[in-house]
């Protein structure tokens, strides 16, 4: 069985504008035809276009293409608007647990044992939250169950000895860089902290 003409249509950014003809209805939507999709096909779809669009809903109403495309850039925008809202309320929560690690009673007592031996009990969670965030590990399982046990430790007030954080933090720390300046310096660079979200849509 042929495939649909539909088929071909695929977003703009899946693939290089280079392989196909310019100019068409569907660019207005951000759309580009596929790669195989048949000549004979895109030149049908060359040769006409919708004069309307019913929503899949249900209704009687009748848009115009214009229409459609000022609702696609206007769900597009809200979209961006609520994930730009996302990450400035993750920077936020971020930045809450980083300062905290300095606001604990114990803060400045000398962690003797284990990997974190060396630092104050407050800049070891800090440097911890910093790799968390900034140098991040476990996506996938069983690397990701590790990282959601570990985060419970930090959050409980432990110092998790994963991912070779501690090891990291040693190196960091012997350049004489603390980690307040590890982070002023990565937000310098603009650099990205971890979001669950980029995950799911990988």
């Amino acid at each position: 069985m042929g495939r649909s003409p539909r088929e071909g249509l695929v977003p703009m950014s899946r693939i290089g504008s280079h392989h196909h003809p310019q100019g068409g209805w569907w660019e207005s939507l951000g759309l580009h035809l596929s790669p195989d999709l048949p000549v004979a096909a895109w030149q049908v779809l060359c040769e006409y276009a919708p004069v309307g669009f019913r929503s899949a809903s249900g209704g009687s109403d009748v848009h115009s293409l214009d229409e459609i495309v000022a609702l696609v850039d206007a769900a597009v925008r809200e979209a961006n608007k609520q994930r730009e809202l996302a990450a400035a309320e993750r920077h936020a929560a971020e930045d809450a647990e980083f300062e905290a690690s300095f606001g604990l009673p114990d803060a400045d007592a000398l962690v003797d044992r284990g990997q974190w031996s060396g630092f104050t009990r407050g800049e070891a969670m800090a440097w911890c939250w910093n790799l968390f965030q900034y140098e991040p590990h476990g996506f996938v399982h069983p690397g990701s169950q590790v990282r959601a046990e570990a985060l419970s430790e930090l959050r409980a007030g432990g110092l998790p000895e994963v991912f070779g954080y501690p090891e990291r933090a040693h190196e960091l720390a012997a350049t004489g860089m603390t980690a307040r300046q590890y982070r002023e310096h990565r937000r310098a660079l603009r650099s990205r902290t971890f979001d669950p979200a980029d995950v799911r849509r990988s």
